[in-house]
């Protein structure tokens, strides 16, 4: 803000001591010298400024405020005190913007009751709304504009300040002062409180305790916030008028009863859900009563026969120890029994004894004599073996004389042939060869060579080049295959789908190419897109069900199994290179799982006809895989558009979409929200270009026709060249074949010369090594005799050695016959031996049976004995163990079940048989009990503890059902009826302006009530219990025609204008009550027509500018004659336009000082020279204004803009 001049100051002050002019109103609306009365007045206005002392503001090219000043005594920063102003604690005092929206400078002081700021649209009378928002720390989003703060920033300023002074409370000495400057860099606001450095936390702090709400509509409605508190609902409107009227204490009360009646109905719910619980519990509990009590002496036959069958080792071991005593005191009997049949026989069996003996030793003798002959036996082998070696000796021997005999026969021819060989040897040894060429015949072959490397590479450049062409003729008749192809395509529908296919994924056309030509790979069928292999049965359907399918749906591949998957994966993407392709696996083979979501009957009644599903036809594995995409059975089709009824109903059914003509709804839904969760989005259906029989394309088929045609030529033309190559390279070859054979002739030619050379160099040696080995031959036919003397020689060694061998097994052969005779003689005695004893043996048969069966019988008793001891050993151990677990669960469980039956098997049950007939008659009864669950009794235990647990936990909720109820009741006692008495005020409030402008109106409590049965006892007050404290709600009820009831007010009873008059009443009904120091209204009145504007605004003065209510800012663009005015009233009025002076100027010595002011005063003059306020009694804002009446309690504040 420019700062002011002392000059200015001084006559400010001078202005205070005169009782000052009123502010006079604009003319009407329908006045036709308006223009022409302004022009005068503005005239004059300008004259009167150059010579009145109190018009010496400095004119400026933006926006000036003129403002009542302050008394001179008090700084800006003490305000005005409470007893001189009137301003409630916590009232606006002052309001200064620096470079804010429309502002360049200017200072508000608002008074303390009333201040109507008019103006008309655009001059910036919302700015000082949203200055007060902003400057108390609050977000722009309460104002419902503009999202950052920034944006209230002056164009082209870097930052704006907004200083807002509020009056101080008793306790306090200064009124507090809040600056905020809003800086556009960095997007950020810097606090100062009081001078020093503040938060935004802190300012919203320093408000709320003077119970500012600026976040409530009630308090502070913003002009683009009306819409919105005319759309609020009864619920939102009694908490926001709880807010404004009552204390914090009256808002907590409510969230606590809410707080605890929602406690209170989850504590009866869960309740409820556990005694059906409960009973449900008992009632099974009651129905297997009697199964669990024969399942429990089931359990006690079970239990007993387990003993029984666990006992059975006791009557084992009885058994076992009687047959071990009965076998001991047998076994005594029979060796006595033994041992006097043995004493009975014992002369007959000394002689048995005697020849037995006899018989045994010379059975030894025998054995003796015949192990002597078989080792004189096995003696005559080695002997045999000398002598065939002896022998073989011999042989060999001869065969060596025979064989010198025969070598030396034919030493004298092999002399012969040596000798001959050297004679033809030195023969040609006189025919020296030509000695060969080597260098000049390899520099030769070298050229050659060079010439072959020559035209290899020449060969290597062509068959290059040859292959280049034929891959490039490979290409051309490729491309002119599918050229071929895709023009015979076009003449049918699967040729124009997959033509489709190639311009919307090339990669896809030719993945599904290779799939047809190797379906034998897969071991189920592969499906290839629903482009191709789907179509729709309604074409009139194209638009929508192609708008429900995206891009990539058109092009999915589908297997049935995980194997065909991976396998085109692998054949498709990682060997082939194809990457844009969709593959999926679906093994459904018909379409049952995807049923409509609703029925029938529920579809028609929704206003759909169809599904999107219905309209396609295809393979049920395809079709199944784009109902799991994008849920097609669950998307509803109608052919036009639905009501909102309908989409309303659609959005809380399970189905995921639908198409209502030409537009898509797509339902979103967060179970987490409830109904609050689903969110609808719409699109229109874009023209389909996929599913639809269009023409021949007539262009592609030209441009098909005629790349044929180029690529033929192209390939005729490489052909040509490839047929030139190809000569050129037969040419070469034959240069190549014939440079090949050269070298060969040559190297031969070489090669023989060079042979013959080193074959007659060889010769000397070859003479020579054929005269040494007649030398050797020589010298081998000397040495013949005396070879065949030690031939000889080694031959009589030889048989010299056989005689001696030949002696040797003479002498081992007499010896084995002498070990034969002693062996004869030894067997005749043996035979003589065993019959004397047979004999005896027949005669004494009977006495040695006798014996060998009673030694028999008595090894039998002995066998039993030891048997039948170690058994009962290892029983007996088997016992104790069992008496022991006995014991320890007679002494730990109090049972003495298996201890009584170990009692009665020592006592009755003896014996193995009795036992098991004991446990035959015990399954017996077990079998008479069979059926039913082996687990009943623990099940219905288990349940019994639940029940047990569920009474305790039912009689905790029945004592916190009691204490729910107890603090309802202590709290509604003290909320309720403060309530009614607020809402019984403002009822009387609202309707009595509602009687003054000729209508009728309501305001009441709507007690919401619980229709949970529980709440509904006669304790509570039945079904009037209002108890549903979260639904409690304000309702207004309006009439503005005599002929009509009470009716809610709501935006589909009253018109635009009802609803502005009724919600202006209900905020001025709030006026007396509200504990607010300020409440602001923005432009209430728009749609209302003039009459029921001067009536609101009359009212509105009569109850707003009274002394001791709170301050109340009306913020109106309507400049309305007629309008009514009361002391105490503040008119702040917005002045703007392209001629208002300027903030600062230059004066006659070049200094800078505050431009000229737009002074009312001059205006309020010159109307009483005109005239207009000629015979009003009374003082209005309108053109006709009464000058009588005006007084220093009046404050008139102007601020040019």
């Amino acid at each position: 803000m420019a700062p002011r001049s002392t000059r200015r100051s001084r006559a400010l002050e001078s202005d205070e001591e005169d009782s000052r002019p009123n502010t006079p109103s604009s003319s009407a609306p329908n006045d036709s010298k308006r223009q022409r009365r302004f022009e005068t007045l503005s005239k004059s206005s300008d004259d009167e400024d150059d010579a009145s002392p109190s018009g010496t503001s400095i004119p400026a090219t933006q926006p000036v405020s003129t403002l009542r000043k302050p008394q001179a005594n008090n700084t800006r920063m003490n305000g005005i005190t409470p007893s001189s102003s009137g301003h409630q604690p916590g009232a606006i005092v002052r309001v200064k913007l620096i470079n804010f929206v429309t502002y360049a400078s200017a200072e508000f002081f608002p008074g303390p009751n009333l201040n109507m700021v008019i103006g008309p649209n655009g001059t910036g009378k919302s700015t000082l709304v949203c200055a007060i928002c902003l400057g108390l720390g609050w977000p722009p989003s309460f104002l419902g504009r503009a999202k950052d703060a920034v944006e209230f920033i002056k164009h082209g300023c870097r930052e704006a300040t907004i200083e807002i002074e509020l009056q101080r409370s008793a306790s306090t000495r200064k009124n507090p002062v809040i600056v905020r400057v809003i800086k556009r860099e960095g997007s950020k606001s810097v606090y100062t409180l009081n001078g020093g450095p503040s938060t935004g936390r802190a300012v919203q702090a320093l408000a709320n305790s003077f119970n500012i709400q600026i976040d409530n509509l009630c308090q502070f409605l913003p002009q683009d916030k009306v819409v919105e508190f005319a759309q609020m609902s009864p619920i939102e409107l009694l908490v926001s008028t709880q807010r404004a009227v009552a204390g914090a204490d009256m808002a907590k009360m409510h969230e606590d009863l809410k707080k605890l009646r929602s406690a209170q109905s989850e504590a009866l719910n869960m309740n409820k859900a556990e005694q059906e619980r409960l009973a449900n519990l008992e009632n099974r509990q009651e129905m297997q009563r009697t199964e669990v009590e024969r399942m429990r002496e089931r359990a006690l036959v079970q239990r007993r026969l387990d003993w029984l069958q666990e006992s059975r080792p006791l009557a084992q071991y009885i058994e076992s120890r009687a047959k071990w005593q009965d076998a001991k005191e047998q076994s005594k009997a029979l060796t006595q029994e033994l041992k006097r049949l043995r004493n009975l026989s014992a002369p007959a069996m000394a002689e048995f004894d005697a020849k037995e003996t006899y018989e045994a030793e010379v059975r030894a003798f025998r054995e003796k004599c015949k192990k002597n002959w078989e080792l004189a036996d096995r003696r005559c082998g080695p002997a045999a073996k000398q002598i065939e070696e002896a022998q073989e000796a011999c042989k060999v021997c001869q065969n060596n004389i025979e064989a010198e005999k025969s070598s030396n026969s034919k030493n004298p021819g092999e002399m012969k042939r040596f000798e001959a060989k050297i004679v033809t040897l030195e023969r040609q040894k006189e025919q020296q060869p030509e000695e060969p060429d080597n260098r000049g015949m390899s520099d030769a072959i070298m050229t050659l060579k060079n010439q072959e490397r020559a035209f290899v590479e020449e060969k290597s450049g062509l068959d290059t080049r040859k292959k280049a062409l034929a891959e490039q003729g490979h290409q051309r008749n490729n491309r002119i295959k599918e050229c071929e192809a895709e023009l015979a395509a076009m003449e049918t529908e699967a040729g124009k789908q997959e033509t489709k296919l190639n311009h919307i994924s090339r990669d896809t056309f030719r993945a599904w190419e290779w799939i047809k030509e190797n379906r034998d790979e897969f071991s189920q069928h592969v499906y290839g897109p629903p482009l191709v292999e789907c179509s729709l049965k309604t074409p009139a359907m194209a638009d929508v069900i192609e708008t429900l399918l995206q891009e990539s749906d058109f092009k999915v591949i589908t297997a049935q199994n995980r194997e065909d998957f991976a396998k085109l994966q692998q054949k498709l993407t990682k060997e082939q290179g194809l990457h844009d392709i969709s593959i999926r696996v679906c093994s459904a083979e018909n379409l049952d799982q995807f049923r409509p979501p609703i029925s029938s009957e529920a579809m028609q009644r929704l206003g759909l006809h169809s599904w999107a599903l219905d309209h396609l036809e295809g393979p049920a594995t395809v079709l199944a895989t784009l109902c799991n995409e994008r849920s097609l059975h669950r998307c509803g089709i109608s052919p036009r558009e639905l009501s909102q009824q309908q989409h309303d109903e659609i959005a809380k059914s399970a189905v995921s979409s639908y198409a209502g003509g030409r537009k898509i709804y797509q339902f979103t839904r967060r179970a987490e929200y409830g109904s609050a969760g689903v969110s609808a989005r719409a699109r229109e259906a874009r023209p389909a270009n996929k599913w639809t029989d269009q023409p021949v394309d007539t262009g592609r088929k030209t441009a098909l026709q005629r790349e044929i045609s180029e690529l033929k030529g192209e390939a005729k033309m490489i052909h040509t060249e490839f047929q030139s190559v190809k000569n050129e390279i037969h040419e070469l070859e034959a240069r190549i074949q014939q440079s090949t054979d050269e070298q060969t002739r040559m190297r031969m030619e070489r090669d023989s010369k060079q042979q013959a050379w080193m074959t007659w160099r060889s010769l000397d040696a070859t003479i020579e090594q054929q005269q040494e080995k007649i030398n050797k031959l020589q010298e081998k036919m000397d040495g013949h005799r005396g070879r065949l003397e030690e031939l000889n020689a080694e031959m009589a060694k030889a048989l010299a050695d056989k005689t001696e061998a030949v002696v040797a097994f003479a002498s081992i052969v007499r010896e084995v016959k002498v070990k034969l005779a002693a062996l004869l003689e030894a067997e005749v005695m043996h035979v003589e031996a065993s019959s004397d004893l047979q004999v005896l043996t027949a005669q004494n048969q009977h006495i040695v049976q006798n014996i060998q069966q009673k030694e028999k019988e008595v090894d039998e008793v002995d066998k039993i004995v030891a048997i039948e001891k170690k058994r009962a050993t290892g029983l007996k151990e088997t016992c104790r163990n069992i008496q022991a677990e006995a014991e320890r669960l007679k002494e730990e469980q109090n049972e003495p079940g298996l201890a009584d039956i170990f009692e009665r098997i020592a006592s009755d049950l003896n014996s193995v048989e009795k036992l098991e007939g004991e446990i035959d008659a015990e399954k017996a009864k077990l079998e008479l009990t069979e059926g039913g669950s082996a687990g009943i009794i623990k099940e219905y235990e288990d349940r019994a503890k639940v029940v047990q647990k569920l009474r305790a936990k039912l009689q905790e909720d029945a004592q916190k059902q009691d204490d729910f109820k107890h603090s309802i009741r202590e709290i509604r006692s003290k909320w309720e009826p403060r309530l009614e008495g607020y809402i019984s005020r403002i009822n009387d409030a609202f309707s009595d302006s509602f009687a003054r402008i000729g209508c009728a109106g309501q305001v009441a409590v709507y007690k919401a009530s619980s229709e949970i049965p529980a709440d509904c006892t006669e304790e509570n007050g039945g079904v009037d219990n209002g108890l549903d404290f979260t639904n409690w709600a304000i309702h207004i009820s309006v009439k503005f025609r005599e002929t009509e009831p009470l009716s809610l007010l709501d935006s589909h009873r009253q018109s635009g204008g009802e609803r502005a008059v009724s919600t202006i009443f209900y905020l001025m009904a709030l006026q007396s009550l509200s504990r607010a120091p300020f409440r602001v209204v923005d432009e209430i009145n728009q749609g209302m027509d003039p009459r029921n504007e001067r009536m609101v605004h009359g009212r509105m003065v009569d109850i707003a500018a009274d002394d001791g209510g709170s301050q109340y800012f009306l913020i109106t663009p309507k400049l309305l004659s007629g309008l009514k005015y009361r002391r105490g009233m503040t008119v702040l009025c917005i002045v703007s336009g392209e001629n208002m002076p300027a903030a600062r100027e230059q004066d006659e010595e070049g200094w800078w000082v505050d431009g000229r002011k737009v002074d009312f005063r001059a205006f309020v003059r010159l109307a009483k020279d005109l005239g207009y306020a000629q015979g009003n009694s009374g003082r209005r804002v309108d053109s006709g204004v009464g000058m009588r009446g005006f007084g220093g309690a009046s404050q008139v504040s102007a601020v040019g803009a």
